[in-house]
């Protein structure tokens, strides 16, 4: 792959990029607090998972947009199903 040479060649390098929520956001897009959120990712299998930002135990962690919100549709399909 070649360097990207023109603005807009970034622009489109960047779109294609999956947009990253970080830990407090997702709290914010679930209303949940960050205690709630941990519990929601130890008792449901089907969460996404995070992305760490390093090996270290502090290290930030990152979800996938596009993941939580399909995520988020599955449980809104699932309470319409039943």
């Amino acid at each position: 792959m070649q360097p990207a040479t023109t603005l807009q060649d970034l622009h489109k390098q960047a779109s294609q990029l999956s947009q990253l929520l970080t830990f407090t956001e997702v709290c914010n897009l679930l209303r949940k607090s960050r205690s709630g959120v941990y519990k929601l990712m130890a008792a449901d299998p089907t969460f996404p998972r995070a992305i760490k930002d390093g090996e270290a135990r502090s290290a930030r962690a990152f979800f996938v947009a596009e993941e939580v919100a399909a995520w988020q549709q599955s449980k809104l399909a699932a309470r319409g199903a039943a």
